[in-house]
């Protein structure tokens, strides 16, 4: 009896040990709340957005603060105290602007504070080094004539009174990075852009950069419109061979329009089929190499004659309907079958395969978002990451894709847009349009 009486008080008293120890845990919890930062950051320009989510999964927050310390002093961005428990997160979207908050540029750090309800008060913080910089960068164009042709290439060459993250230009809907170069005196930016078909005087070209903190600065080009000249419409009427064997061709390649009628398939393959191709390119052309890897005017193929030019708008008909309308990107080139086709520059092979419309196609690096596009090949003789030097060959012309007889179809493309081939073949072009701005520049 007495054994018995023993055994239990040791449970009783082992229930208390434990009950305590588990309500010491719940009561008097010692887990830290969460603080995370949607993205880090180091500097703040005139504003910074800043979202930071606060958490604490166990007794909940009970009050934080958010503040910027310089020189001793405490700015306070944001603070509250929570008046009950059961806040296990919250996320705050903050806006902090240095003029407002009376902040000077210079070295600062940024801080963050919460506490939660637990009896211990577990406090957790994040602080961090930060400078504030409301000044933006300015940006001296070291280029005045920028003289364009429509669906031309253009060269601003310019220069930022401080470093910068991003910068180019902004003409019409695309924008354009820029290249840093190394000059003889001082680094310099070279941005090669894409003037459109449609180009006036009113169409929106200016150079944009952003340094570190945000702050960003536009710089308007002045530019003067050469020629106005309109681009070529014309009517192509295909026949039963070339339709039904087009469809042939690509029903093969792309599953998805089996059973589908001939001309549904080639005008799927003149409108959609040819977007997606576009951009694919795009994507393929975004990443360039950052120095200049050409030299000198782009070759044309040898011994050929021009047929389709660039910005040439085609209504293909067939029986008297039509299968759609497609603006030719580029400069058809016809020599004898399977003929040699060479590089028209120095560069780096970025594109060795199939491409819809485009058939075997070759597209090579210039650098500096320049790139040359060889479409409807016979063969194909690189891939991609070769080095290839001026006039070494990289294929044989052919009739592969879109194609209704061998040729080579050739573009030039500017940070992924198709511009006029004709202007990199001239070399009073490249001479005054490019390597007499970039001499310029570089003694400034």
């Amino acid at each position: 009896m007495k054994g018995t009486r023993k055994t239990i008080q040791f449970i009783l008293l082992a229930i208390l040990v434990i009950a305590g120890a588990g309500a010491t845990f719940y009561y008097l919890e010692w887990q830290k709340p969460r603080i995370v930062l949607e993205k880090a950051f180091d500097t703040i320009g005139k504003s910074r957005d800043v979202t930071i989510t606060l958490s604490d999964s166990r007794s909940g927050i009970r009050s934080y603060s958010v503040a910027v310390i310089q020189g001793g002093q405490k700015v306070v961005v944001a603070q509250e105290d929570l008046p009950f428990k059961g806040t296990l997160e919250k996320r705050l979207e903050l806006k902090i602007v240095p003029r407002d908050l009376r902040i000077k540029d210079g070295e600062a750090d940024f801080l963050v504070k919460v506490v939660d309800f637990s009896p211990l008060r577990n406090t957790a913080t994040y602080e961090a080094k930060i400078s504030v910089d409301s000044v933006p960068p300015r940006v001296a164009l070291l280029t005045s004539a920028h003289n364009i042709n429509p669906g031309g290439t253009c060269l601003v060459v310019y220069r930022t009174s401080k470093p910068v993250v991003s910068g180019g230009v902004k003409c019409a809907n695309e924008f354009f990075p820029g290249y840093l170069v190394q000059g003889s005196t001082r680094p310099y930016y070279v941005c090669y852009f894409a003037i459109p078909r449609d180009v006036t005087r009113t169409t929106p070209m200016a150079v944009t950069v952003a340094d570190r903190a945000g702050n960003q600065t536009s710089t308007g080009i002045p530019f003067y419109i050469r020629s106005t000249r309109p681009f070529r419409s014309d009517t192509v009427t295909v026949g039963d061979t070339f339709v039904q064997q087009k469809a042939v061709e690509f029903q093969e390649q792309d599953t998805t329009l089996a059973g589908k009628s001939s001309t549904d398939v080639f005008a799927y393959v003149n409108s959609s089929m040819r977007a997606d191709n576009d951009n694919k390119i795009r994507s393929v052309c975004a990443k360039s190499d950052g120095k200049q890897l050409w030299q000198g005017i782009f070759l044309r193929m040898k011994n050929s004659a021009p047929k389709a030019l660039f910005g040439d708008e085609r209504t293909y008909v067939y029986q008297g309907a039509s299968l759609g309308t497609s603006v030719h990107l580029g400069v058809d080139l016809a020599s004898l079958a399977q003929s040699p086709v060479e590089a028209a520059n120095a560069g780096t092979v970025i594109f060795a395969e199939f491409l819809g419309i485009y058939g075997n196609c070759v597209i090579i690096d210039h650098g500096q978002g320049i790139s040359s596009l060889y479409a409807h090949l016979s063969s194909i003789a690189v891939k991609v990451g070769d080095r290839v030097s001026k006039e070494q060959v990289i294929g044989n012309s052919g009739a592969t894709g879109f194609a209704g007889g061998d040729h080579l179809h050739f573009s030039i493309l500017v940070g992924g847009v198709f511009v006029d081939p004709k202007e990199w073949w001239d070399p009073h072009w490249i001479k005054d349009n490019v390597e007499a701005k970039i001499q310029f520049a570089s003694t400034l």
